[in-house]
């Protein structure tokens, strides 16, 4: 009855998010048609090369929204992701880097708590951020047009001029509705359900808090080791008690802590319950199971066959760092005495290291393929 139950919910927040957006994109292009038929064709033209950086910029005022919000709350503001461009807080200083991770194009921003006072209202307002950012740039957005219109700009850079102010209005209005609806779908939660689940209080509030502070730990560059095991034991309690959907994350970072720690018989108790949650993971996600099962069975425990079974699940998905398939399929050839392509396959693992977006489990993956490295040399 749960499986039924939570398979209704997520076609339902599926079909909404659909049709919102759907809405969305339907009133968008009747009111950009209406206007794009009065318009010249240079700018017109014009409109549609700006269009995309406009998009980018839009996305940056609303995860700007986000960084904000976490400074004000007393947050270790860690990463700043738009589009291509990457700002990393590093121990010299914020860097500049290119973002080469297709999975965080859309925009990221990383921020940690650096107390445990009151987290959870402090990470609601974090996660209130954005919408709100983005509501207050499409009405500053929509005033600026509306001036525009009443001094009727009549040049060509006039109306590209004012014909840009609509469009920011639109695409951030456009993100403050689809951010702020409550939705959970495919595993992923917009801000407005994380935010309500946050401001529910009691083992709601607690659970979201726990994981936030994982995956914000772990993105931000943390070795699962440093996990706190009470918290995690916590966390996992109150999965089973709320039958929470993200529980399945739980058991992925016990497995994580405890390999790191060395803890192997644990380590493989964990990775079970992963296994075992494998259809509440959303599809393009899926996939990681498998690899990360083959992948503790082929260096972990040196089961060449029992790896390869995993291996023969797993489905190439965009989600899923190369880094990690490379480094698995490494740990088989290993196995099978394939030294020379064993070797190829580290090399490449290690150039993917940089495109992975959970920055601790690159740091492990990293320094355990310096010791197969070792191992093929």
């Amino acid at each position: 009855m749960k499986k039924k139950n939570k398979k209704a919910s997520k076609f339902f927040s599926v079909a909404l998010l659909l049709l919102l957006g759907a809405t969305v994109g339907f009133f968008g292009a009747k009111a950009g048609g209406a206007a794009a038929g009065s318009m010249p064709t240079p700018v017109l033209i014009t409109l549609a090369i700006l269009f995309i950086p406009v998009f980018f910029f839009v996305i940056a005022l609303h995860e700007g929204g986000h960084a904000l919000a976490g400074v004000w709350m007393n947050f270790d503001f860690r990463m700043f992701v738009v589009g291509p461009f990457l700002w990393d807080k590093e121990q010299s200083g914020w860097k500049f880097k290119w973002n080469k991770n297709v999975n965080t194009s859309g925009g990221m921003v990383i921020c940690i708590p650096t107390s445990g006072d009151n987290v959870s209202k402090r990470f609601s307002i974090y996660a209130a951020g954005g919408p709100v950012a983005s509501l207050l740039t499409a009405l500053l957005a929509y005033g600026i047009y509306y001036i525009c219109q009443q001094l009727a700009l009549g040049s060509h850079v006039g109306q590209i001029f004012t014909y840009l102010w609509m469009v920011i209005a639109f695409l951030s209005a456009a993100i403050f509705v689809i951010t702020s609806i409550p939705l959970h779908a495919g595993g992923f939660s917009s801000d407005g359900a994380r935010i309500i689940r946050l401001l529910r209080g009691g083992d709601t509030a607690r659970f979201e808090v726990l994981l936030l502070k994982m995956i914000s730990s772990s993105m931000a560059g943390n070795r699962p080791a440093q996990l706190n095991k009470d918290e995690l034991q916590e966390a996992h309690t109150l999965a089973t008690k709320l039958n929470a959907p993200m529980g399945v994350y739980i058991s992925y970072f016990q497995y994580q802590s405890a390999l790191d720690l060395g803890a192997l018989d644990e380590a493989e108790v964990h990775l079970n319950e992963y296994i075992g949650q494998a259809d509440e993971i959303p599809e393009g996600l899926r996939g990681s199971i498998w690899i990360e099962a083959a992948f503790f069975y082929a260096f972990v425990k040196k089961d060449l066959q029992k790896a390869s079974e995993y291996f023969d699940k797993y489905k190439p998905a965009a989600l899923i760092p190369l880094a990690m398939v490379y480094t698995t399929q490494a740990a088989m050839a290993i196995l099978k005495n394939e030294v020379t392509e064993a070797g190829v396959l580290i090399d490449k693992a290690i150039k993917e290291i940089p495109n992975m977006m959970d920055r601790g489990i690159a740091n492990v993956l990293h320094e355990k393929l310096t010791e197969m490295k070792a191992q093929v040399s």
